[in-house]
């Protein structure tokens, strides 16, 4: 759809992917989509050239992301949007790029256990999200207690409260109920919202291990015409699940730290 606007299919996937994940490098690009290197890494050079995106070294790693002092910013993401709306949601999740790390080889099962029995000692969490309504931006923060409780020794509830601040200083309560289970055959954990009651879960998203610290959402979840995909970090001494939610009427990043 962007291609002919941008002169480049790759212009268009490199902006998209930025758009999704906030920074990424070529390389994982390139694996995610299956396409070649050199185009690519040459549509993220005219990109920068023109100042539309920048670049930066983590490690040894070039890291791209928009760049945040380009003039028309807003109405760029408001039209990458538009775009990503638009794909078939199979193409949708292919640009939303896993957690990678060096070791390939690594063992699934001792990975999943360890976020299990990490998920069974959470009692307190904070939340921080960034929303994009529209051309407006805020941002929250949320701090709560966790009361856990298990239904055998593979389901784990979570009942969530405490107390949101928006970025105009307003207090909001909220209370959340969410299920874990774990599926030790299928080598996943399975993510549910409680809203509606226990006998009528949400069901969200499994999450299977991308990395020995990394869970990932298999595939996202939609409700409505928003997409919800997630990752769960394992951080030296917390549990970090990442939200990505975008949709007509939304471009949010929300992250849970649960200690």
């Amino acid at each position: 759809m962007l291609g002919a606007l941008l002169g480049s299919q790759n212009a268009q996937k490199a902006l998209l992917s930025l758009f999704v994940n906030r920074k990424c490098y070529a390389s994982q690009l390139k694996r995610s989509l299956d396409i070649s290197l050199t185009p690519l890494q040459k549509a993220f050079a005219r990109l920068e050239k023109a100042n539309i995106i920048t670049s930066y070294l983590e490690g040894k790693t070039k890291l791209y992301q928009l760049n945040p002092t380009y003039p028309l910013l807003e109405e760029l993401e408001l039209l990458l949007k538009k775009a990503f709306m638009l794909l078939p949601i199979h193409e949708q999740k292919r640009y939303y790029l896993t957690h990678e790390s060096g070791q390939l080889d690594f063992n699934s099962t001792q990975t999943l256990m360890m976020f299990w029995n990490k998920l069974c000692t959470i009692k307190h969490l904070i939340v921080q999200a960034n929303t994009q309504y529209q051309q407006k931006k805020s941002k929250s923060e949320g701090k709560g207690v966790v009361t856990t409780s298990q239904d055998g020794c593979n389901t784990l509830i979570f009942k969530e409260k405490g107390l949101w601040k928006t970025d105009q200083n307003t207090s909001i309560d909220f209370h959340n109920t969410y299920r874990w289970t774990l599926d030790r055959n299928s080598g996943v954990l399975s993510l549910e919202h409680l809203r509606l009651g226990l006998s009528d879960p949400v069901f969200l998203f499994h999450l299977a291990p991308a990395s020995p610290t990394a869970l990932t959402s298999v595939d996202s979840h939609s409700c409505g015409d928003d997409t919800y995909y997630g990752q769960l970090f394992y951080e030296s001494h917390f549990l970090r699940l990442h939200w990505r939610i975008i949709g007509p009427h939304k471009n949010e990043d929300i992250h849970y730290y649960y200690t």
